[in-house]
């Protein structure tokens, strides 16, 4: 018993003290889009292919009218991917940009969390 005791505990220490792999981390980003009231459809379709083309995984999009002359529309998307695949969303976010009706973008990373099973 003390002996598997002993064991076991040097076991433990050393699971541990081992970081977690790159490859189990997964980070939630959010991109927002500000565009044109008129272009709400556009932005919400070039945001959907773009999820396909890169590919990401995709977990919601939504839609908020902002008050203002002129109209414009606040368009979010949140992604989960590795972090290691962030040159995608930069991409997809550079591309937005280039859009007629698009007037501002920007993404945030929210905390890493260890990936699901």
């Amino acid at each position: 018993m003390l002996v598997t005791n002993t064991v076991l505990r040097e076991v433990s220490r050393v699971i541990n003290a081992t970081p977690v792999s790159s490859a189990d981390l997964v980070r939630e980003y959010v991109l927002t889009v500000i565009g044109r009231q008129e272009d709400e459809i556009h932005i919400r379709t070039l945001l959907s292919n773009a999820m396909e083309t890169q590919p990401l995984s995709f977990q919601s999009l939504t839609s908020e009218d902002i008050d203002g002359e002129p109209p414009r529309v606040r368009v979010t998307a949140t992604v989960r991917m590795h972090p290691k695949d962030q040159a995608k969303l930069e991409r997809m976010a550079s591309r937005m940009n280039m859009e007629r009706g698009v007037s501002w973008i920007s993404w945030t990373a929210a905390e890493v969390e260890t990936a699901p099973e």
